[in-house]
């Protein structure tokens, strides 16, 4: 049986979260954002669209499209509290929650919606709740795989429902507009769009085959398979809310894969540190990265064993780094998180017949002794060795 996934997200969060406060602002033109001159749009909401503006739109300009636009500046904290609120919520129906930012989210309700006569009941009473309960407008899209279903949140906002069948990719997919495309990276788009492929049902065409290869590169088979509902069905999360958890915000914007690696590798080792000395290991990798317009995205791994080691955390943290990170957008916030944690002593390890042997831990401490003293004393041989060595290379010598 196939997977039902929600793809729930909340409409024009931060601009909505302000109307909670302000019920003044309902009815007006109303942005989230600085006011300086070089503040630009977090979020506008759905009035102060109809003048044209949107997010990540330069302030001056948006001020320009509407003389009495109102302003107002972000509350991080405010808008994180709600965001846990609108999650747990969402707890209460499944357990099998991915938090992809800050506004929205990944729900596997394969199991819970067969307690329904109308499967979409559930999307439905999920929808009210969030409005009733938290006073905000979400859009819902059901589809059985992940990307199905981010598609078709979008497709109709605010409040929306939106079912995508794998056999209703061609007909409700293949219209849209290039660009909304998930996958596609802003400055592919143009590239595409010179060569004729103006539709999303064009990437489908045989005679654009070899120029898509060309174009999308690496991505282009993963975005074939998505478009043949051939994508991944599996969330990622964790049954625990306990993670170990460092960030950092920069004094300026990071733009380039060098610079924002380097901040991640330090990120890396300093989590790393905190679990070793913590006793803890975790077999769940979480990615936050916050944008130049505070717009946060939070990209999840899961890893085959339970490790504290920075050498494996930084493999994984830098793979979604690079997968996730688009071209030409400055970050100003970069974190990692190790989630499904468990106290070592914990963790019972089931080697099979094709795992490497077991390393002797004696060996280990009397390795990082000798490396130790070796760079002390400028020695160039081993200073310390295990008496049974030492039993050995005598019968040896005796021979």
């Amino acid at each position: 049986m196939a997977r039902v996934l929600f793809h729930i997200d909340l409409n024009a969060f931060f601009a909505s979260a302000e109307e909670l406060r302000h019920p003044e602002y309902k009815d007006e033109p109303l942005v989230v954002g600085s006011a300086s001159a070089r503040g630009v749009v977090a979020t506008a909401n759905y009035k102060a669209r109809e003048y044209g503006i949107h997010s990540a739109m330069p302030m001056m300009q948006a001020l320009s499209l509407c003389e009495n636009l109102v302003v107002v500046p972000g509350d991080h904290a405010y808008y994180k509290k709600l965001s846990n609120a609108f999650f747990d919520y969402l707890r209460t129906f499944s357990g099998a929650l991915e938090i992809l930012s800050i506004d929205e989210c990944f729900l596997d309700v394969t199991e819970v919606i067969k307690q329904y006569k109308r499967p979409l009941d559930l999307a439905v009473q999920i929808q009210q709740g969030v409005l009733e309960k938290l006073g905000l407008k979400c859009s819902i899209g059901v589809a059985p795989t992940r990307f199905l279903a981010k598609m078709a949140s979008d497709m109709h906002k605010p409040l929306g429902i939106t079912v995508l069948r794998k056999s209703e990719i061609s007909a409700k997919l293949y219209p849209l507009p290039i660009e909304d495309m998930m996958g596609i990276g802003k400055k592919t788009v143009p590239l595409l769009k010179e060569k004729g492929i103006v539709k999303i049902g064009d990437l489908m065409r045989e005679e654009n085959q070899q120029v898509l290869r060309q174009i999308l590169k690496s991505s282009y088979y993963e975005i074939m398979k998505k478009l043949k509902g051939q994508s991944s069905d599996q969330l990622i999360f964790s049954t625990t809310r306990k993670s170990v958890s460092h960030s950092r915000t920069f004094q300026r914007d990071l733009y380039s894969t060098e610079e924002l690696m380097e901040a991640l590798q330090q990120l890396c080792r300093e989590v790393s540190q905190a679990m070793i000395k913590a006793g803890r290991k975790g077999s769940m990798v979480s990615l936050i990265m916050r944008d130049a317009n505070f717009s946060n995205k939070v990209r999840s791994v899961s890893l085959n064993q339970y490790t504290n080691e920075y050498a494996i955390l930084y493999q994984a943290a830098g793979n979604l780094l690079l997968e996730n990170a688009e071209e030409g957008q400055g970050y100003r916030l970069l974190g990692i998180s190790i989630g499904s944690l468990q106290d070592e002593h914990n963790i019972v390890l089931q080697p099979s017949l094709f795992d490497k042997p077991v390393e002797d831990p004696t060996k280990n401490v009397l390795d990082s002794l000798n490396r130790s003293l070796n760079e002390q004393m400028e020695a160039d041989h081993p200073l310390l060795f295990k008496a049974s060595d030492l039993l050995k290379k005598e019968k040896q010598n005796e021979s």
